[in-house]
């Protein structure tokens, strides 16, 4: 575990809720903001902060890694009650003029920072008014109905037919980072989901999405919480001009190709693998293209290093050859298929689910609309973390594969659903 330094600031930021006009004996002031470099496991309570008057809210949100509970009080620590990272209690908590909160870091988490607010009878509000909201001309707030279970830093599906959009946690002021995967479909990285579920918010203005291409319209927006590596486990929609080394290794064959062209990878013979990143159990998601007879694989394979020789892999395969058009492989080894051939140059959506179970390989058109073909395989014999290779198959060796972006999300066995409230 390491060692951690905390100390309070009284800085010009904070979060809260969005409040009515308070009366003029409010006073507003910033939050409390405690830093932290701790990781797990460990549990944080610092002291109690004496209040001038009674609380009668408490806020909190957190910059966490994995999973981080929280807990608050207003007497001294006496008594706590559980809250969700970018929540405001209203009620539910014994009163007091002690505040202290109570942060516990499960394994392979990071606290990084927290953020505490609340009002008090004394007329104090040291909730945070979020600047940027000044912004946007309306709001919608979005239900989000909890999951199978309590979640964490989770990208969130929602529909949206909007471009110019902000989003915040359940205080109405917290900012939450975005990602637009087209005029329709957008993931929200919310900061906690319990299973009882939540509420966000979208702010906007009348701007109503461009039928463009998701590349485009991101170019469009400027914000600086539309950033798909901030919400997703793993992200590259390859719109830098050449592959990150960082990130990616290349792994050539003899008529290697490995380029990146208006915002495509372009493989040929070749594959590239996650360096760092390797995921067990997770959604893999990505958006493909493939020439006429080349063929395209995405794998989960369990070293990085050119020289393995026989590395364990998992792959799915797409292609119009016959006997491979929609394939779960073991080792180069096909154990299902079903004859849905793909059309060359043709864009498509493709999601493959990996939990201790094994692997459900699913195809969709490029706008989501239709499915195409699915196989479930059962038993994929290996369950130890892989990295990600993004492959053309050489065999074919008669065009190339593109790659439009890539990405993982958290597995859940029953996914959040956001509802947007009219």
């Amino acid at each position: 575990m390491k060692r951690y330094l905390f100390f309070i600031i009284l800085g010009v930021l904070g979060l809260g809720l969005v409040l009515p006009v308070q009366a003029a004996s409010v006073v507003a002031q910033p939050p409390l903001i405690f830093e932290y470099n701790l990781d797990s496991p460990a549990t944080v309570e610092p002291k109690p902060i004496l209040t001038n008057g009674i609380i009668k809210s408490i806020a909190i949100s957190a910059e966490t890694t994995g999973e981080v509970n929280f807990e608050v009080s207003a007497n001294g620590g006496i008594a706590y009650t559980k809250i969700a990272n970018g929540q405001v209690l209203g009620d539910g908590f014994i009163p007091g003029n002690q505040l202290r909160f109570r942060a516990t870091i499960a394994a392979d988490s990071v606290l990084r920072k927290v953020v505490l607010g609340y009002t008090d009878s004394s007329g104090a509000s040291k909730l945070f008014n979020n600047p940027d909201l000044a912004n946007y001309k309306k709001h919608q707030e979005i239900d989000v109905i909890g999951g199978s279970q309590n979640l964490f830093n989770y990208p969130l599906l929602v529909k949206v037919n909007r471009s110019d959009i902000y989003f915040t946690a359940s205080d109405g002021q917290t900012p939450l980072y975005y990602y637009l995967e087209d005029k329709e479909n957008c993931y929200v990285k919310v900061l906690q989901i319990p299973q009882e579920g939540t509420k966000i918010y979208m702010y906007y203005n009348e701007v109503i999405a461009s039928p463009a291409g998701t590349k485009q319209s991101q170019k469009e927006i400027v914000s600086k919480y539309l950033d798909g590596e901030k919400v997703f486990l793993f992200f590259d929609d390859f719109n830098a001009p050449l592959l990150t080394p960082e990130k990616w290794e290349t792994i050539a064959g003899v008529n290697k190709e490995s380029l990146i062209k208006d915002g495509y990878l372009q493989l040929k013979d070749c594959l590239v693998l996650s360096r760092n990143f390797k995921i067990k159990q997770g959604v893999l998601e990505y958006k493909a293209k493939a020439a006429e007879n080349a063929a395209i694989q995405v794998t989960l394979r369990s070293k990085v290093s050119a020289q393995t020789l026989f590395p364990y892999e998992q792959i799915v395969y797409s292609s119009n050859y016959p006997g491979a058009e929609h394939t779960i492989a073991i080792n180069n080894i096909a154990k299902l298929n079903v004859s849905k051939p793909i059309q060359p140059l043709t864009d498509y959506i493709y999601k493959a689910t990996i939990n201790a179970s094994g692997i459900l390989f699913e195809r969709f058109s490029q706008d989501r609309q239709e499915k195409q073909a699915q196989i479930q395989f059962f038993d994929s014999g290996n369950q130890n973390a892989g990295y990600i290779g993004l492959k053309s198959d050489a065999a074919f060796n008669a065009g190339s594969v593109y790659f439009d972006w890539v990405r993982v999300r958290p597995y859940v066995e029953t996914e959040p659903v956001a509802e947007v409230i009219k």
